[in-house]
């Protein structure tokens, strides 16, 4: 149950940043920052399907988190937005051996693959020395 997930999460983060790219957006801290920010909230929907008032607090709390990366990545350093979007996909594979997991079994290894592949496209334009704006 992880390599159909992940590979299904690759192929959509390749097309994400392919549409991004044809959007002419690509080079935009804001979208890098709202893409996380989006891909943050996820968690909170899975906790607010439970009905658990703290798994939603809980989650609620960690999604705060990745969306502060994602401000002070936007105001500091793409550099953080990359980061913060592996750390993503890594908190996701993780969360459930640490925290009660609201998502479905599937959605770690989705996810990770989305956020490697987002963070692997904007890494691989910093390193170029293609600026972000």
């Amino acid at each position: 149950m992880f390599w159909g997930p992940f590979l299904t999460g690759v192929i959509l983060g390749g097309a994400t940043v392919g549409l991004m790219a044809v959007g002419g957006v690509i080079r935009q801290k804001g979208t890098w920052a709202t893409t996380m920010v989006a891909i943050a909230s996820f968690f909170v929907v899975f906790a607010i399907q439970t009905g658990d008032i703290l798994e939603i607090v809980v989650h609620t709390g960690l999604a705060a988190g990745f969306v502060t990366l994602a401000v002070v990545g936007a105001r500091i350093s793409s550099w953080i937005l990359a980061a913060s979007l592996l750390g993503h996909g890594t908190f996701d594979i993780l969360v459930g051996s640490v925290l009660s997991n609201p998502a479905p079994n599937w959605w770690g290894p989705f996810c990770l693959g989305i956020d490697v592949m987002l963070a692997i496209a904007l890494a691989t334009m910093l390193w170029r020395g293609n600026t972000v704006e």
